[in-house]
């Protein structure tokens, strides 16, 4: 193999490496972003789930409110009895809605987390391969070079014709 093809194997050889370096050193670029997004998404939903349990509470306080000026307009007595059954009643079934919200809410952020974390890792085993491919590159490259080399210093890479056309 002359020194042409060696240096077109090594050419090759390190636009491979290359490429496939690119490739991972993207793929985990974007999974970093995914991860980072992912992580944002989760702290929203958790934090719309504390203003939507607030909400919960302020439309409760409000209900018991009504419930008490309808009481007291109708002459019932609103410090006693069943007006403060129907109070503790708003206020409980809002405060065990408020709390389901917010335990959704957090339950969203740790599977955001969690998708996160998958996500990371997928780009971290993506540069991974792409190290283990360009390695495999580099080492198939030098295996086929001295392949070749080892067969032209045998005189077995071809034959050339002897004069008069005879071998």
């Amino acid at each position: 193999m002359g020194m042409a093809a060696y240096a077109a194997v090594a050419a090759a050889t390190a636009y491979s490496v290359y490429t496939t370096q690119q490739s991972g050193k993207q793929a985990q670029l974007n999974a970093d972003a995914q991860s980072e997004q992912a992580q944002k998404d989760a702290d929203v939903a958790a934090s719309a789930a504390v203003v939507q349990a607030d909400r919960i509470r302020r439309m409760a306080r409000n209900q018991a409110s009504e419930a008490n000026a309808s009481l007291a307009a109708s002459g019932v007595e609103t410090g006693a009895g069943t007006a403060i059954n129907i109070n503790e009643e708003i206020i409980g079934n809002a405060e065990e809605d408020a709390a389901l919200t917010i335990f959704n809410g957090q339950n969203q952020r740790a599977r955001g987390y969690t998708d996160a974390s998958n996500y990371t890792l997928a780009g971290n085993q993506a540069r991974s391969a792409a190290n283990s491919q360009s390695i495999g590159t580099v080492l198939n490259a030098g295996a086929s070079a001295g392949m070749s080399w080892k067969a032209s210093a045998a005189g077995k890479n071809g034959t050339v014709a002897g004069v008069g056309g005879s071998k």
